[in-house]
């Protein structure tokens, strides 16, 4: 993408964020989610809180900043993986979707063919995520991440990662 378009890209997202809307709500949202993440050659378990902060208009529209740490365990020892998100979306009463891109900072045991090896440093990339909220404020939480990990290590040079989780969360809403 040129210099040009970047910029442009980035006056239409501010120029969303900037119109003036009323606000129907702003909501915290929080839970933990387990599932998986595949770096290198091996799948990894994922176990990840995380945390979001939504504003939602009358219509619709859906800004979140939202965070995830997962701890991702296996037998050799333990690794930590941190993504950070901004996305645009809709929301519904019972629900929202949401997508937009995403920053990850890791440390975490890698498995090329050959070799294993902790591998560390931060991931650009895209992320989706989808709630349904079933029982109020209780509901069940879907993400998924793909990220372009190069980090300290040769094994994973212009390596895509990709993370799933699921889980339940809960929203707070604040008036």
């Amino acid at each position: 993408m040129t210099q040009p378009s970047k910029l442009f890209c980035l006056l239409c997202a501010c120029g969303l964020v900037a119109v003036p809307t009323p606000a129907e709500a702003f909501e915290v949202n929080f839970g933990v989610s387990v599932g998986g993440i595949q770096v290198g050659t091996e799948p990894e378990l994922a176990v990840s809180p995380f945390v979001g902060l939504r504003w939602r208009t009358e219509g619709g529209f859906l800004l979140e900043a939202h965070d995830m740490f997962s701890l991702l365990p296996d037998d050799r020892t333990v690794g930590v993986h941190n993504r950070t998100s901004v996305t645009l979306g809709y929301a519904w009463d019972k629900g929202n979707v949401s997508l937009g891109p995403s920053l990850s900072f890791y440390s975490m045991p890698a498995c090329s063919i050959d070799s294993c090896r902790r591998v560390t440093g931060a991931a650009p990339g895209g992320h989706a995520q989808i709630d349904w909220y079933f029982v109020g404020p209780l509901g069940a939480s879907v993400s998924a991440n793909v990220a372009w990990y190069d980090g300290s290590s040769f094994m994973l040079l212009g390596s895509a990662a990709v993370m799933v989780t699921a889980g339940p969360i809960l929203r707070l809403e604040i008036q």
